[in-house]
């Protein structure tokens, strides 16, 4: 029985490099240069740029946390021998809601607080997170990873998938709650979930 046909694995880490390059880039356009006059004082100038806070703060953190995204797909792809049509698609889909990260963080940056938009940005990175989880797993499953992986390596990356969207759960349960807690509620289940693998590393 002929193998199916299935995009091959350099073409699959080629689209996904392009639409994490073009969404962290399409981030910064966010960010609106003030309208001031030439003769505007310096004090209104800074004033003005200072009313940029949250757009820059959004920027940063999307920025960041999408770079992080993109480093735990690639060693995901490190482990991956071949890949398999179902594989193609939940791929498609994981880069589907990373292309989407432009306009949470542009809704997040204008309603900084606003339950809604916490909810929309903090849902589209647990959605990612999320799709990450089941393109992993789907490959460990279906045996789509190189035959000398190494396990140890394989274990702390499930891990910190796992710890990644247990975070951003954390962190859509606050903005319910009580949303100016909601990035600090993200932040405590990251830093636990670190900890947590320091001392799994050194039982080892």
């Amino acid at each position: 029985m002929p193998y199916p046909l299935t995009a091959g694995k350099s073409r699959i880490e080629a689209l996904s490099d392009g639409v994490f390059a073009i969404a962290m880039t399409l981030l910064v356009l966010k960010l609106e240069v003030p309208e001031v006059m030439h003769h505007s004082s310096n004090a209104e100038m800074l004033r003005q740029l200072l009313a940029l806070g949250p757009a820059l703060v959004t920027y940063v953190v999307t920025f960041l946390i999408a770079g992080g995204f993109w480093f735990l797909h690639h060693l995901t792809f490190h482990f991956i021998r071949n890949v398999s049509g179902v594989l193609i698609w939940v791929n498609l889909v994981f880069l589907m809601l990373v292309a989407l990260l432009p306009f949470s963080a542009g809704l997040m940056s204008h309603l900084l607080v606003h339950p809604v938009s916490q909810l929309f940005y903090f849902g589209n990175q647990f959605a990612i997170a999320l799709m990450l989880n089941v393109h992993w797993h789907y490959a460990r499953r279906k045996n789509l990873l190189a035959k000398d992986g190494e396990r140890l390596e394989m274990s702390h990356l499930s891990w910190r998938i796992g710890v990644v969207t247990a975070a951003f759960a954390a962190a859509i349960v606050a903005a319910i709650v009580d949303p100016p807690f909601s990035a600090l509620a993200f932040l405590i289940c990251f830093v636990a979930g670190v900890v947590l693998e320091h001392f799994r590393c050194q039982k080892v």
